[in-house]
């Protein structure tokens, strides 16, 4: 005998989604107006409005739609239509792997000597891999580690294609201390690829070595500043956003993404706003070595430069009495990777999101002065995401564009003497995000410390 649903079990779940949908709506509304009513699933439904693509991505695994093409979304890019790689050769290895989809374009005597190490996502023997692909002054690749995570406290780390290798700091031993966007953890590894501490929280974006390698600074959280052990993984120091604002009274440079309420008819006092969704986006943090210290009038040695990509904003501050010393907004558009200079500037990687190229400024301290050190333009350069940038001994700079695949340098004169971009094999349209490419001195690695060693 067949049954039938009755046509009121219909109109109720139509009524019931629509009712969803509207108090969806309101909590949104709410939230982002500044009032806390709709309390957590306000906040839920604002963080769930914020995150199409990782919640498209969470519905693709659950339901195995799209033939699986969703699997590497995370760290692929779309190739640039006038992109040409004529004249780029494979990058060789010394070693037992293989990297198909990395090409390179040198110019011979004219590259800075040293080691690089490209850092992000590539096909490695046939399979998507985080990894850090250490490159030998003579240009081939000698060692890799292979970047991953594993369950810790019943917390399951997310699948290597869903998340991006951001943030890596390599010691002189050889070890790697470093963390995903989208990660459970901070993690060393030795030489040997073997992980020798782990440390959970949602640490994200950087990861930077002070003056004597047995600290780094990161984000343990989207609103935290920490300092953390080299050591064992130990975090030593916490820094709030929170508590940045409350000792800063006299400046209110870090609340422009909080709303506040008109509160017609009652003129309230004390009363505290919400938050826009990504209030800060903090991206990058860096002390400031004592050996060039004297060349900031301002500032001391350990002073903390950061940087907060929602609000256009880049700041010092002083991280034992969280005095915000110096601050500048709009000099540059949702920037990433200031540097101190030893000529007493800042170095910053200008993305210019949303607009037509991007660009590396240098801004000065004292006069706030802004001079850009590389236009885009002449480079087709542009990433409206991501991106490093890194000035080297003699005057040349190293530029990572993630969203191209690509990075490069260029000498003193400007000339582009080394590219290198990672591509999809396979794919005629697709490349593989480049995190960071890192130039370091031929002296900086010691094999002979290595209980896997370097062989060419």
């Amino acid at each position: 005998m067949e049954r039938s649903v009755p046509l009121w079990f219909f109109a109720l779940c139509l009524l019931l989604g629509a009712l969803f949908i509207v108090a969806f709506g309101w909590a949104i509304k709410s939230t982002l107006a500044g009032n806390d009513a709709s309390g957590l699933f306000g906040r839920a439904a604002v963080q769930v409005a914020s995150f199409p693509t990782t919640t498209r991505q969470v519905l693709a695994e659950v339901f195995g739609y799209a033939s699986g093409d969703y699997k590497d979304e995370a760290i692929r890019v779309q190739r640039e239509t006038e992109a040409n790689y004529s004249g780029f050769q494979h990058v060789s290895a010394a070693i037992d792997i293989k990297v198909p989809g990395l090409l390179m374009r040198p110019v011979p005597n004219r590259i800075t000597p040293g080691w690089r190490a490209v850092i992000g996502a590539f096909q490695i023997n046939g399979d998507i891999e985080n990894a850090v692909l250490l490159l030998s002054p003579e240009l081939k690749i000698v060692k890799h580690w292979i970047l991953d995570e594993v369950s810790v406290n019943g917390r399951k780390p997310r699948p290597k294609y869903r998340k991006f290798v951001h943030g890596v700091e390599i010691l002189r031993d050889g070890s790697l201390i470093f963390t995903f966007d989208g990660g459970i953890s901070l993690q060393r590894f030795d030489a040997c690829g073997q992980r020798r501490w782990m440390t959970l929280g949602e640490f994200h974006h950087a990861v930077t070595l002070d003056e004597d390698a047995e600290t780094v600074w990161t984000f343990s959280d989207a609103r935290t500043v920490a300092q953390v052990n080299t050591d064992d993984g130990a975090i030593l120091r916490r820094i709030a956003m929170d508590e940045i604002i409350a000792s800063n009274p006299m400046i209110d440079i870090l609340e422009i993404r909080r709303q506040h309420s008109n509160d017609l008819g009652l003129n309230s006092r004390d009363t505290a706003g919400g938050w826009l969704s990504d209030p800060y986006h903090l991206n990058d943090v860096e002390p400031l070595p004592a050996g060039i210290s004297n060349r900031f009038s301002r500032f001391d040695a350990g002073d903390l430069l950061i940087s907060a990509r929602s609000l256009n904003l880049i700041f010092v501050l002083d991280p034992q009495t969280l005095e915000v010393k110096w601050w500048r907004i709009g000099a540059v558009q949702r920037q990433h990777d200031p540097d101190w200079l030893d000529s007493g500037d800042i170095l910053v990687l200008n993305n210019r999101m949303s607009r037509d190229f991007s660009e590396i400024v240098a801004i000065n301290t004292d006069t706030f002065s802004r001079t850009v050190v590389l236009d885009g333009r002449k480079y087709g350069f542009y990433t409206r995401i991501r991106g490093k940038q890194q000035l080297l001994e003699d005057g040349g700079l190293v530029i990572t564009s993630p969203q191209q695949g690509r990075a490069f340098e260029v000498d003193d004169d400007g000339e582009v003497v080394f590219e290198i971009v990672n591509l999809k094999p396979g794919s005629s349209d697709t490349n593989y995000v480049i995190s960071e490419l890192k130039w370091l001195p031929i002296d900086y690695l010691d094999p002979e410390t290595w209980q896997c060693r370097i062989t060419n």
